[in-house]
């Protein structure tokens, strides 16, 4: 069985670029995102900040605190659930929410220098098959402290995670799930490998798969159905061998290309290069490529999504998108600017095919880098809210608890 490296895990089998097994059947899933710096919209009933009126608060995560020390630690080893638990995972409840772990959780490198990546150990079979049929978004779940800077605004701090949820739709977008553009591999049945070989003109292999087709079949069927099994193969064999030998030149009776030229009068008898038609181009949108325009508008607007279901229109759809992502993000005081810069006086409405991607790319990119620079910036202004939920608060509640548990 071929072995695979995979930093710190034993797995037999890839079944994607950033999916692998183990040989007890777990999956583990590389590279995931579970979380990252900048600004999220909460609601203001689930933060202690003051509500401007909107209803929603804007939360500003500085790296310095999304990769302090103590929460990347706290993240590690920590449960794996299907959608968020309405409480926190602890031993009590474990067995009854947890479907993995979380491991290997560090900053990441380079175009992911603003997200925190950990490696996922799926272990249990029906999250397993959800996993690798939605390569859903992951959410973590995590105590905090907030201190307002403004009414609907505020920054996040003290972060210590309590476990990380495979969800439809996270908070952090979809920068923040499990990104694979390999599909997971299928286990090619018997008429593939044939074909296969009758293609590569290997009579050896061709005799092979249908011997073994016929052993399959003579252990499983009854004794009185083999022997047409058998006379059903045997005949099969012997067109697959003459279509083998005619295949490699065996047979004598290929046609003359001269004679081809003769009927047809057509002197061309290779393929036309895609280099030297000039109409063969076009954009295919894979669901990746999707999820990097959904992640870009995220930068731009916050909670903006991407929905479509009609791949006929699917391009169009995107153009449209992107243009009003676009547009709603010029109306604020950040983007626009940005905008401007990229556009040099063209008229953001007419704009299609690459010279709005280009804008809608570089807006994005340079809001990102802005993000994390202003997540270094220490506020002057701030007031406290509420309970602060800091490590020294958790480890109080966890020594009451043990506690009373002890004395009971």
């Amino acid at each position: 069985m071929k072995t695979y490296d995979r930093g710190r895990f034993y797995t037999t089998e890839d079944i994607g670029e950033r999916r692998s097994v183990t040989p007890e059947g777990f999956l583990v899933c590389h590279d995931v995102p579970i979380a990252r710096t900048g600004m999220q919209l909460y609601s203001s009933l689930e933060v202690p900040i003051e509500d401007a009126g909107s209803g929603e608060i804007r939360v500003e995560r500085p790296e310095t605190e999304v990769f302090r020390l103590e929460t990347i630690a706290s993240f590690e080893g920590k449960a794996v659930t299907v959608e968020h638990p309405t409480e926190f995972v602890t031993p009590e409840n474990w067995q009854q929410l947890a479907v993995g772990i979380v491991q290997n959780v560090r900053r990441g490198e380079g175009i992911q220098d603003d997200l925190l990546i950990a490696d996922l150990v799926i272990t249990d079979q029906a999250a397993i098959a959800y996993v690798n049929q939605n390569l859903p978004e992951v959410s973590a779940g995590y105590e905090a402290s907030y201190e307002q800077t403004e009414p609907g605004r505020g920054v996040q701090r003290d972060i210590v995670g309590n476990h990380v949820a495979l969800v439809e739709r996270g908070r952090a977008g979809p920068r923040c799930s499990i990104q694979d553009r390999k599909p997971a591999m299928k286990k090619r049945n018997f008429w593939d490998r044939l074909m296969t070989a009758v293609k590569a003109k290997d009579e050896e292999a061709v005799k092979a798969e249908l011997e073994e087709k016929k052993s399959e079949d003579s252990e499983d069927d009854p004794e009185k159905e083999r022997e047409n099994r058998d006379e059903d193969l045997s005949a099969r064999l012997d067109r697959l061998e003459a279509a083998v030998e005619k295949l490699a030149g065996k047979t004598g009776d290929e046609e003359d290309p001269d004679k081809e030229e003769e009927k047809t009068g057509d002197t061309v008898i290779e393929a036309e290069t895609a280099s030297s038609n000039v109409q063969a181009v076009g954009t295919v949108l894979s669901g990746d490529s999707i999820k990097g325009i959904a992640a870009r508008a995220e930068i731009l607007m916050p909670g903006a999504s991407f929905k479509t279901t009609d791949k006929a229109k699917e391009q169009e759809e995107v153009q449209t998108f992107m243009r009003d992502t676009l547009t709603k993000a010029y109306a604020t005081d950040g983007c626009k600017d940005a905008i401007d810069a990229l556009l040099i006086g063209r008229d953001l409405a007419v704009l299609t095919g690459d010279s709005l991607a280009s804008v809608f790319i570089g807006a994005a990119e340079i809001m990102r880098v802005r993000n994390n620079a202003a997540s270094t910036r220490q506020s002057t202004a701030t007031k406290d809210f509420g309970p602060a939920s800091v490590v020294a608060d958790i480890n109080a509640r966890n020594r009451a608890f043990w506690a009373n548990r002890n004395a009971r």
